[in-house]
């Protein structure tokens, strides 16, 4: 039995329109057959069948103004509604009187609390290291929490080996990024390498925060293969995922990549993506960002 967290940054519905939509421009097989043949927009927002269940949350919390990611992903990996806690939207990084509070009730930090196991399967190259632990970087969110509980990120060495996923999923900057040796890799086996990982974990987790990136690039072949390459993913996590015991989770912290009309965030709610077992439980009590890690750490404590 595994569970899988999936956090992919600036996804929200949008617009059933392939000119500004790049959902509707991209070729996503795996989506469309576990949504019935649809994908997530203003006119499909819910559906559930026997495997999967998709539903909007809410990321907005009744805060003026457009979500960001500081206060987003706080909210998320907390349940504490950081916006309000903060009287704003905030980000990309954690605002600074959101760091102690993302440091004690992070979700991580509650799963060791609950003696369960949890791997955050992210790798990163050098440079990543330089910037956000340098004089000038700042921590984001997940990151934060996961060393917060006083784990190590892994490096370029873990993806060397085989042990982390690129960030990218493929990991096509590697060689830019200044690390030669590491080749890339096919969604598909970044997809099934990642729920091997996970069946040795209570919860494993996985940052793509390259779908926000594209969203603000305002380019559409970028964002369609952003997309492209998490379709491949979760085809590949479900070709060797027990479905029937294991649990794959998805959400985001706010809209962007869905509409490429505007540079900004948006205000639209975000799907959340269950699937596997007893992925309706998820659906019927995560409304808002702050109810995932309270219905993760609930779900969990009842294994």
């Amino acid at each position: 039995m595994a569970f899988y967290f999936i956090f992919w940054d600036g996804v929200g519905y949008g617009k059933k329109n392939s000119v500004t939509n790049p959902f509707f421009s991209a070729n996503l097989p795996t989506f469309r057959q576990l949504f019935n043949g649809n994908l997530p927009s203003h006119r499909f927002k819910k559906f559930s069948s026997n495997l999967v269940s998709l539903s909007p949350v809410n990321t907005t919390l009744r805060v003026p103004g457009l979500p960001q990611s500081g206060t987003g992903q706080t909210a998320i990996m907390t349940g504490i509604n950081a916006s309000k806690f903060v009287g704003k939207h905030f980000g990309p990084h954690p605002y600074s009187t959101l760091v102690p509070v993302i440091k004690e009730k992070n979700l991580f930090v509650q799963l060791q609390e609950m003696k369960k196991t949890f791997f955050f399967a992210n790798g990163y190259p050098k440079r990543y290291f330089d910037y956000i632990f340098g004089p000038r970087g700042k921590v984001p969110t997940i990151a934060l929490s996961y060393i917060s509980a006083g784990k190590t990120l892994n490096s370029h060495e873990e993806i060397k080996n085989q042990r982390a996923i690129s960030a990218d999923i493929s990991g096509s900057r590697w060689k830019e990024l200044g690390h030669p040796e590491i080749d890339s890799t096919d969604p598909l086996a970044a997809g099934k390498m990642f729920s091997q990982f996970g069946k040795s974990v209570d919860l494993i987790f996985f940052e793509y925060f390259v779908t926000d990136h594209a969203g603000h690039s305002q380019k559409m072949p970028v964002a369609v293969d952003m997309l492209e390459r998490m379709d491949g993913f979760i085809k590949g996590m479900i070709s060797v995922c027990d479905l029937e015991h294991d649990t794959i989770l998805m959400i985001s912290d706010h809209g962007n990549i869905e509409d490429l009309s505007v540079k900004t965030h948006t205000k639209n709610p975000v799907p959340l993506i269950v699937i596997g077992k007893n992925h309706s439980y998820f659906s019927s009590r995560i409304k808002n960002l702050t109810h995932v890690t309270p219905a993760i750490l609930t779900y969990i404590a009842s294994l």
